[in-house]
């Protein structure tokens, strides 16, 4: 007979196991929420014979010596009995702590995520489960609320996210899952499981979250991991509504990775947070990590849409700025070497020419030479300045002064990006793109940018 529990993870895994994988995998620990994990998959996948099959995968950290030789050999056991193959694999984890200047949990983090991707893709397995279950989405978004998080923190953990951009997805079935519930289970099926002695260490914060606080919480709230619970539902669903709207604005951006540029009509449609959860899209899309960002970060670049701030430039954390030009808002690295002088040189017709990282392609009947931008330059047959031109379009103030003109042998500007000047012969123009689109700097984005697409 199908429990409630089963009942609930079926639905779960109907939804997070593509119908053409073959495998999936389990991270197994040995812990009652991992063995009971693996305990519901194995029932759910022998359901049918087009079902996808598990297999588990146990990370040894090369810590806690005898008691996780015991939990090696414990998750050996389990496998067998449930007749599924297990992968092992060890990893000194204090070692990469020490190297790398991280927390001994932010260290046994990054090894098992990057074993999660090692494993799942030799085995074209597109999705890893964990056991993560309702009281630890309960601790996540405490302390979450406890750092000052916004609504995306509210959040806590989702049901299903990728491991950075491996295209190996990590699903949590057991979120909406208490842990009474997970022990009733083993109970049920007669499995055993084993504790991990560091979760009675109150040294982290989250045993004390678990051992102390909720405990104190509960005395005055007895349902308090329910309502923490409905709170990350609920914030998850605000999220997605917020999430599509950003989703539609950065469609419309121009991005070249690391770099993205968003016209402010477009940022007027938020407000508020909104603003700082727009930017942070931003960033993470055009360079795949939010690297850093903090509530000040975040609130100096709502400033700066806004135009209360006072400079029109923020710095961010990883060596990145965010500029305010015109009407449009640039996030890039903020260290990109520029030149100061652009040294002429001629562009002869139907022959490219390579220079800048641009290649170059006039189709004017005559030897046109590129030069930067003096000051007095006048758009062609118009009476405003070609630098406030370029200011309109967004382009920073230190590249205009660099910025490219096409001139003919009398020095009549005939062409730059952002403009082309009427001719007898409508197909007189010149055309550029990237020599490297993998590695363009500063000036080469911006002439891409605003060129006619």
């Amino acid at each position: 007979m199908k429990t409630s529990l089963q009942a609930t993870i079926s639905g779960s895994l109907s939804r997070l196991i593509p119908h053409e994988a073959k495998r999936y995998i389990v991270a197994l620990s040995g812990g009652p929420d991992s063995v009971a994990l693996l305990s519901l998959c194995k029932t759910w996948s022998s359901g049918s014979k087009n079902r996808a099959v598990p297999e588990a995968l146990h990370v040894h950290h090369g810590i806690r010596k005898e008691e996780a030789d015991r939990d090696a050999r414990h998750c050996a056991s389990i496998c067998a009995r449930l007749g599924i193959p297990l992968h092992f694999v060890t990893e000194d984890v204090e070692q990469k702590a020490l190297s790398e200047s991280m927390s001994l949990e932010t260290a046994g983090r990054e090894v098992r995520r990057s074993r999660f991707v090692t494993v799942s893709r030799a085995r074209a397995a597109p999705v890893v489960l964990t056991g993560h279950h309702g009281d630890d989405q309960a601790e996540t978004v405490l302390g979450n609320l406890l750092r000052g998080c916004g609504l995306r923190g509210l959040r806590g953990m989702e049901p299903i996210s990728e491991i950075g951009t491996s295209g190996i997805k990590i699903g949590r079935p057991l979120l909406g899952t208490r842990r009474s519930e997970i022990l009733k289970h083993l109970d049920e099926v007669g499995l055993e499981s084993i504790e991990d002695s560091s979760n009675q260490l109150l040294t982290h914060r989250r045993n004390r979250l678990r051992l102390e606080t909720f405990p104190a919480l509960e005395r005055e709230g007895p349902e308090i991991v329910s309502s923490l619970l409905n709170i990350s539902h609920e914030s998850r669903r605000r999220w997605e509504i917020l999430q599509n709207r950003i989703d539609r604005c950065l469609d419309l951006a121009y991005i070249r990775p690391p770099r993205i540029s968003l016209r402010l009509d477009c940022c007027k449609e938020f407000d508020g947070p909104e603003i700082a959860d727009l930017l942070r899209s931003a960033i993470l899309r055009s360079t795949g990590e939010e690297g850093g960002l903090i509530r000040e970060h975040l609130g100096s670049l709502e400033r700066l849409v806004t135009g209360e701030a006072r400079s029109s430039s923020v710095s961010l954390p990883g060596d990145r700025k965010a500029i305010r030009c015109g009407g449009w808002i640039h996030i890039g690295p903020s260290s990109d070497p520029v030149e100061k002088d652009l040294l002429p040189f001629q562009i002869c017709p139907e022959t490219p020419t390579d220079s800048l990282g641009i290649r170059w392609h006039s189709s004017f009947g005559e030897v046109l030479t590129i030069r930067s931008l003096e000051s007095g330059d006048k758009i062609p047959d118009r009476r405003g300045s070609i630098e406030e031109l370029l200011r309109l379009q967004g382009v920073p103030a230190d590249l205009r002064q660099r910025w490219p003109l096409a001139v003919d042998a009398d020095g009549q500007i005939r062409w730059f990006v952002g403009f082309c000047r009427p001719s007898d012969n409508p197909s007189d123009g010149v055309s550029i793109s990237a020599t490297d689109p993998g590695s363009i700097d500063e000036l080469c984005y911006h002439l891409l940018r605003i060129t006619p697409q």
